[in-house]
């Protein structure tokens, strides 16, 4: 059976036409009658098209693929803006109405919830940042607020460095910072404190009634971050900036997409597997097509692939694929024919909408197929695990047979050769250069090539290899190190005589610590060292072990040895890259550690690598002249913006207010054919839309340049909020946050210096 072949058979379930192209991944599913699901998709006109399933008994009767009747079915909404993202949630059952789903409306500017069967706005917020991603459900908030102490679900909105939550009122519950732009936004238990299992498997929807959930936001800074509340509790960095987070069903487990053509999913912080394809992939969902327990990942693809992919160890790959004429623009999972079986609800950008189920299965006899299809995806992935191991058993053999005979190939490395390498930063160069040592050979025993493989090192073609003209027993492989994080490179390297033509390869895997570059700076050099201006002042906790410092410092700077901690100690580290210089000060009897650094962000990759190493809390106090600077210049930029927006905005108001009163005097000139007047008065009209439009000019200007502001103000708060660990980073935040919406910019300085008001 070949490797291509479709192990499930699937076809429609349903299908039905929206009349009407649609834009890509924005699609959801609700309930906003509290009763039958509608499927709300938006269109390249900027607006809405609804469709109710109205006929879900005669499908599920029927349990064929009957077409829905969608031309009686349809509905369209127009808010005048272009959708950027797009949600539902449930709202507080009232009356007779209950389980009743809310439309969350995002764009660039605002955000709106909307009750589509009222026709009518639960809140609408102005959102300077604009939404780039949405999702809603229970998250642990610092403001709880519910007449039984419990956190109420909120709709959370991804914007520029800021991620927001608000209730079905409105009002804003949740406010932090992360790195860049947020792109995409996922809730699912994370730990054990979820109280669920490890192994559980629960419904990718999210029940108001859950405990409250972790929050997986993806920026343009290419980092997943996870969120308890307002608080990071774990990163991941990603080559590529991730489009999309689908949770899986299994506490801590979810899929990514990403940009540059990777599918992947992530167990927690450890990945579990990938793919990577030619074109991009639109959207995903998790959903149980084969009814054994384990959702699959349902992958839609911009030039219209679709593939139904096993997540689990027995049959992880590709299960079924199809393509259609159209490129996917949403993919979704629910019961949407309400027959008690969700399915894979696939939209593609032709307004052509699918639903997925398995084929020439009869009632009763999923178990059976479903059974007989992992069985030949099983003997297929044996077959091609039988042809590996039997072309490595030839190899084996051959190799035997020329022992035998003596015709062996003395260009081979001889037992007992090995291969050493070291990491050494190159000031000359400002690279990593990664040297590899052929140890206990023959005296020609040379390395011809070096293969490394890192994704993190070599973004997109994800290896390089490396050679030299006259090759010896070194190599040396320089490398790019561009951020301050943890790599895994796994290396292959061929060895073999100076004229050999078949090299032995060597495998060996390396650990690039984060601070690598960092170079110990002796004291005793005749060069200078100054220390940097910037500082931060770290309070550890009593009970904090001074000691295991060292080990720490050993293992993130790449030290020789472990540095004595029993008392003061001070060290000096030289940024190979860069020339800039890095200072780590202890003083073990008060528990207080001092980083000096040339920016925030490099004391804040210290600070974030030491709460990984097992600090808990911390506060800081700490001062960086130069960035203070820009972060007051960054303030009055916002205060400066936003006088002139609301100068704008009442001149706008000024002006508009004359356009009716001249619209209904030219009407009136017109009708008593005073055309001389009327003209002047419509000359006065076009006079008048023309300065309109150039306010309306002005206006955005001023909202792009004060998107810039409150961007580059948030990258600061972030910053000061990694220079503290635990609560009293969620605290800086959340602090920083009021001192921003109330305009009081002395006390935000005194927050980020010190942490206190």
């Amino acid at each position: 059976m070949s490797a291509q072949t479709n192990y499930y058979a699937m076809r429609p379930a349903f299908e039905l036409q929206l009349n009407t192209p649609l834009l890509e991944g924005l699609a959801t599913i609700g309930r906003f009658d509290g009763r039958t699901p509608s499927l709300v998709c938006a269109t390249t006109t900027q607006q809405l098209v609804i469709h109710t399933s109205k006929s879900h008994e005669t499908v599920a009767q029927k349990g064929g693929s009957a077409a829905l009747n969608s031309a009686s079915s349809l509905r369209t909404l127009s808010f005048g803006k272009t959708p950027t993202a797009l949600t539902v949630g449930r709202v507080q059952d009232a009356g007779n109405r209950k389980g009743v789903d809310a439309l969350y409306f995002g764009s660039a500017t605002s955000l709106l919830a909307y009750d589509v069967e009222r026709n009518s706005e639960y809140f609408y917020k102005n959102m300077e940042d604009g939404v780039h991603a949405m999702t809603w459900g229970v998250v642990n908030t610092v403001k709880e607020s519910t007449g039984n102490g419990n956190p109420i679900p909120l709709v959370i909105v991804g914007g520029i460095c800021t991620i927001n939550g608000f209730d079905e009122s409105g009002t804003e519950m949740l406010w932090t910072v992360t790195g860049d732009q947020v792109s995409a936004l996922a809730l699912m238990p994370w730990g054990a404190s979820n109280n669920r299992g490890e192994s559980s498997i629960i419904s990718p929807a999210i029940n108001p009634s859950d405990a409250p959930l972790s929050l997986v936001a993806a920026s343009e800074d290419f980092e997943l971050r996870v969120f308890d509340g307002e608080e990071t509790i774990a990163s991941i960095v990603e080559v590529e900036k991730v489009n999309q987070l689908v949770y899986s069903g299994i506490p801590g487990r979810f899929a990514y997409l990403s940009a540059n053509g990777t599918v992947g999913v992530y167990d927690r912080t450890e990945r579990v597997w990938r793919a990577k394809g030619k074109h991009r992939p639109v959207s995903a969902a998790f959903c149980d097509v084969d009814f054994d327990g384990v959702p699959e990942l349902i992958v839609g693809w911009s030039n219209g692939r679709l593939e139904v992919r096993g997540d689990d160890a027995e049959k992880r790959g590709v299960l079924f694929k199809d393509t259609y004429a159209a490129p996917v623009s949403a993919v979704l999972a629910y019961d949407y024919r309400q027959n008690g079986q969700p399915l894979p609800v696939i939209c593609t950008v032709d307004g052509t909408v699918r639903g997925l189920q398995l084929a020439n299965v009869k009632e009763g006899e999923e178990r059976q197929s479903v059974m007989r299809s992992q069985g030949a995806f099983r003997l297929d992935t044996l077959l091609r695990e039988k042809q590996a191991l039997a072309a490595e058993l030839a190899i084996v053999e051959e190799q035997l047979a020329r022992q035998r005979s003596g015709d062996t190939d003395v260009t081979l490395p001889q037992l007992g050769t090995v291969v050493r390498h070291n990491l050494l930063p190159n000031p000359k160069t400002g690279q990593l250069d990664i040297v590899f040592v052929v140890q206990n050979g023959h005296l020609d025993t040379i390395i011809q090539g070096c293969i490394l493989h890192s994704e993190t090192l070599f973004p997109g073609k994800e290896y390089a290899f490396f050679t030299v003209a006259d090759p010896s027993t070194t190599l040396v492989c320089p490398v790019n190190i561009e951020r301050c994080v943890e790599a895994r490179v796994t290396a292959s390297v061929m060895v073999g005589a100076t004229n050999a033509e078949n090299y032995q390869l060597y495998e060996l895997s390396l650990d690039i610590p984060k601070f690598v570059m960092y170079q110990h700076w002796e004291r005793d050099q005749a060069v200078p060292f100054k220390e940097p201006a910037g500082y931060v002042t770290l309070h550890l906790p009593k009970e904090f072990y001074f000691p295991h410092l060292g080990a720490w410092l050993e293992e993130t700077f790449s030290l020789s040895s472990t540095p004595a901690m029993s008392g003061d100690f001070c060290l000096a580290f030289l940024d190979m890259r860069n020339g800039h210089r890095l200072v780590i000060q202890g003083k073990a009897e008060i528990r207080e550690l001092q980083i000096y650094g040339e920016t925030m962000e490099i004391c804040g990759d210290v600070v974030e690598s030491l709460g990984v190493a097992g600090v808990d809390e911390a506060t800081a106090v700490c001062h960086f002249p130069a960035e203070f600077q820009e972060l007051q210049a960054a303030i009055h930029s916002v205060e400066a913006f936003n006088a002139v927006r609301l100068k704008l905005t009442s001149s706008m108001a000024d002006a508009a207010a004359g356009v009716k009163p001249l619209l209904t005097r030219a009407e009136d000139s017109r009708l008593m054919s005073d055309i001389t007047n009327m003209r002047r008065l419509y000359a006065q009209l076009y006079d008048l839309n023309k300065e309109l439009i150039a306010e309306n000019m002005k206006r955005c200007n001023n909202y792009g340049e004060l998107k810039a502001a409150l961007k580059q103000l948030n990258a600061y708060i972030m910053r000061a909020g990694r220079l503290r660990i635990g609560q009293a980073k969620t605290r800086l935040i959340s602090d920083c946050r009021d001192a921003v919406k109330f305009g009081d910019t002395r006390s935000l300085f005194s927050l980020i210096r010190t942490g206190q008001k």
